[in-house]
């Protein structure tokens, strides 16, 4: 009897800490073509191929590297979620859900078509289960060029996610892309339409703030505060510059710096950042004005394994990911990044999604905190650092292939660390007496940077 009660004790005391953790998944970036193993393109296997690529012999069931998702590796990610982890507390779903084709190919029936496809798809999947989603640069159409005003798209999307959001987020998204939810007390959740400050959006980049989001954000963050809330900040993309591809910068440089200052004004209500767009699998640290590393962005890989047209960048392997989470204090504790190897999965019957790495595991590190990141990344600097190794693996979410020299990892490190493009441009950019060779050799990778994109909007209109 004496046993029977001190277990009733010990589990009564336990039972709450248990109950403070919590898990949620992100996906994004899926990218669906229903062109492939059926091009309209001839010579191709799919009309979102990689241009310039030489066509494969063979094009895999599950997809190919060269290639946008096929439906069949779309339902797989989200069943392999629900396999995994079927009861999140919510799911972040990060946006672009259209092929990397061009415009011709595509219309605002075509969008709000695959948009819904893919709600029903999470719906059906996790039909008891709130889906928070964000837009991404090709969920519209003409893709990229968001425009910061009520439109069709944005009418009929909030229509389709009326089904998770309430009925005043539903309204605030019809008006600009962007809403607030209170998930819970005590936690909101932000979705920010971050394609307003893309270089690609050509109708924003006059606009002093675009849509009033800034505005919006401010008042919101300030409320939350007041209100004792914290908040996750979710959005497709993201600040600062493409680690894999030194001097890339997504955001029109005053838009780079609004996003930043407004995130370091509220960092202390914002305990989870989630954005996307790379398909890469990286993270980006924000310092203080004394260099304390106070805020930090997850980005998320894709489940498309396309292979972008940036010539430093490479292909992916499909991605999921899921978050655990301190219900309490709001603050993520860790990331478990899940996976399918392509290559092997066309050689299945059904992909195998695998754990690919827990960060406090796999880097040793007891949270994923901006101090513990930050730390993390001070080990990145080292001759042969073994966790840079890992890091970089998994940065295409192990597909590999190729070797990161010191100029790719100094890139890669300044991408992380620095999302102010001024000093993202010192980080990057050796001193002229040390390496005028180095400083040459980032010049000259810029002007290739532009020749590539010029030749593919040429092979593209």
């Amino acid at each position: 009897m004496e046993k029977v009660l001190l277990i009733v004790v010990l589990f009564s005391l336990f039972k709450p800490v248990l109950l403070e953790k919590g898990s949620f998944w992100q996906v994004t970036d899926f990218h669906y073509d229903k062109t492939y193993q059926s091009p309209t393109d001839p010579g191709k296997i799919c009309n979102s191929q990689t241009p310039f690529s030489q066509t494969p012999s063979h094009a895999g069931k599950w997809g190919n590297y060269l290639c946008d998702s096929p439906w069949r590796l779309i339902n797989s990610s989200v069943y392999a979620m629900k396999s995994i982890e079927p009861n999140p507390d919510f799911i972040i779903w990060t946006g672009d859900d259209m092929p990397h084709v061009p415009n011709s190919q595509l219309s605002t029936e075509e969008v709000i078509e695959t948009v819904k496809n893919l709600t029903d798809l999470l719906s059906a999947a996790f039909p008891n289960t709130t889906v928070y989603p964000a837009l991404g640069n090709h969920d519209y159409h003409p893709k990229h060029l968001m425009p910061p005003k009520p439109n069709d798209i944005y009418r009929a999307v909030g229509n389709l996610w009326s089904r998770w959001l309430p009925h005043d987020a539903v309204n605030t998204f019809k008006e600009g892309g962007f809403y607030t939810v209170l998930i819970k007390p005590g936690l909101r959740l932000v979705s920010l339409n971050t394609v307003y400050y893309y270089t690609n959006d050509k109708l924003t980049e006059s606009i002093a703030d675009p849509a009033g989001q800034f505005e919006w954000l401010d008042v919101l963050l300030t409320n939350a505060s007041r209100n004792n809330e914290k908040v996750f900040i979710i959005g497709h993309v993201p600040p600062g510059a493409f680690e894999r591809a030194p001097g890339k910068k997504w955001f029109y440089p005053k838009f780079n710096k609004d996003y930043l200052a407004a995130i370091m004004k509220h960092a202390d209500v914002i305990t989870g950042h989630f954005l996307a767009h790379q398909h890469c699998d990286s993270f980006k640290i924000l310092y203080d004005c004394k260099g304390i590393p106070t805020s930090s962005i997850f980005l998320c890989p894709a489940v498309t394994p396309w292979k972008t047209v940036l010539p430093t960048v490479g292909y992916n392997n499909p991605g999921i990911r899921l978050y655990k989470y301190d219900r309490s204090t709001m603050n993520v504790k860790d990331v478990w990044q899940y996976f399918t190897n392509l290559t092997l999965a066309n050689t299945m019957s059904e992909p195998d999604w695998v754990l690919e790495y827990k960060v406090t595991e796999a880097f040793r590190i007891p949270d994923v905190s901006p101090k513990s990141l930050h730390s993390l990344v001070e080990t990145f600097k080292t001759q042969g650092s073994s966790n840079f190794v890992k890091y970089y693996l998994y940065n295409s979410v192990s597909a590999g292939g190729e070797q990161c020299d010191e100029e790719c990892k100094t890139a890669q490190i300044c991408g992380i660390t620095e999302v102010d493009f001024d000093k993202y441009d010192v980080c990057v950019s050796p001193s002229t007496s040390s390496s005028p060779l180095k400083a040459a050799t980032v010049s000259v990778y810029v002007a290739i940077l532009v020749l590539w994109s010029l030749s593919v909007i040429i092979s593209k209109n």
